[in-house]
């Protein structure tokens, strides 16, 4: 049995199986693993314990969330995390309750929905670099923002293309991705008009010295342009980074959201625009109806609430 201190300093490790079925995505460890250091740091300024803390004391750090001014997602979000952590403390016999177990909280935009960013959003996420002065960066990065919420490729997809992928005779782009058998398999997506355009602007946008480096090699599509990583492959961290900070720009940030709102956004718009469950599971490859089936549930304006065609138009 480990010790109390042993669990605290090593708690990404014994975190893990608590979430997301014990397979949780690299921004979502992340993501937890942040608001638990901070209530682990809010535990220490009060001179609490944190695997003796009582459901009144997290109720007082739950207060101070509110008193704070964070919007019920984020709070959420905390919470969900303390609440693996002491799932996992249960599951290494440190404690036998779970202080948060009772503790409610409002996720997502309404209480039913995933969160998704509407296409006015998604605008202005998408021009979150207009003002950046590099015309590399600036049509690298919208092109990331567009590959993600328009194409709804995955972190995986975008950072394993090659130039070579891309092809510009039918504007098609042929992604990689592997069966439920581990069968590598290719499959052609074909990006609308606008992001062709965006692809176009960031190809004639790289610098000389980038193709320098790249002639003769297997070039990939998405170029760092740091000192450390010269014209290699951009980092699905990077990548992360470049979503985070536009989400910020946009003043649209959610905490532990990056890549999976841009793709989720991408399929619940998706849906809204065409009520097409079957489009929406071609268009992000899902290996099955049922997967897609979540964007449907996101959308209770199309699948419930048709009366608003024939509503009235309110004038203000």
């Amino acid at each position: 049995m480990i010790t109390e201190a042993e669990f605290i300093q090593n708690i990404e490790q014994y975190i893990i199986p608590c979430i997301a079925k014990g397979n949780p995505s690299p921004d979502t460890l992340e993501s937890y693993m942040k608001h638990i250091r901070i209530f682990l740091k809010w535990c220490h300024k009060n001179n609490r314990q944190p695997l003796k803390m009582t459901e009144q004391q997290i109720r007082i750090y739950y207060q101070e969330l509110l008193d704070k001014g964070y919007k019920p997602l984020t709070i959420h979000i905390k919470i969900s995390a303390l609440k693996a952590l002491y799932r996992a403390a249960i599951y290494q016999h440190l404690i036998f309750d779970n202080p948060c177990s009772s503790i409610q909280t409002q996720g997502g935009n309404p209480p039913t929905l995933r969160y998704y960013l509407d296409m006015n959003q998604l605008q202005v996420v998408c021009n979150a670099y207009n003002d950046e002065p590099d015309d590399f960066v600036r049509n690298r990065n919208t092109l990331i923002l567009y590959l993600f919420s328009v194409e709804g490729l995955r972190p995986v997809d975008i950072f394993r293309l090659n130039m070579q992928n891309i092809n510009w005779e039918n504007y098609t782009i042929e992604i990689s991705a592997s069966d439920v058998s581990d069968v590598t398999q290719t499959q052609q997506i074909y990006p609308c008009q606008e992001t062709i355009n965006v692809l176009v602007d960031y190809i004639n946008s790289i610098p000389g010295p980038i193709i320098d480096e790249l002639i003769g090699k297997l070039a990939p599509l998405i170029i760092s342009n740091s000192k450390n990583n010269f014209a290699g492959r951009l980092s699905r961290n990077g990548m992360r980074l470049i979503i985070n900070n536009a989400l910020d720009k946009a003043g649209l940030k959610v905490s532990g959201a990056s890549a999976n709102l841009l793709r989720n956004s991408c399929g619940t718009n998706l849906f809204k625009a065409t009520n097409d469950i079957k489009l929406v599971q071609q268009t992000l490859r899902q290996q099955n109806i049922i997967s897609a089936m979540k964007f449907m549930e996101d959308n209770p304006t199309l699948s419930k609430r048709a009366t608003n065609i024939i509503a009235p138009k309110r004038s203000k």
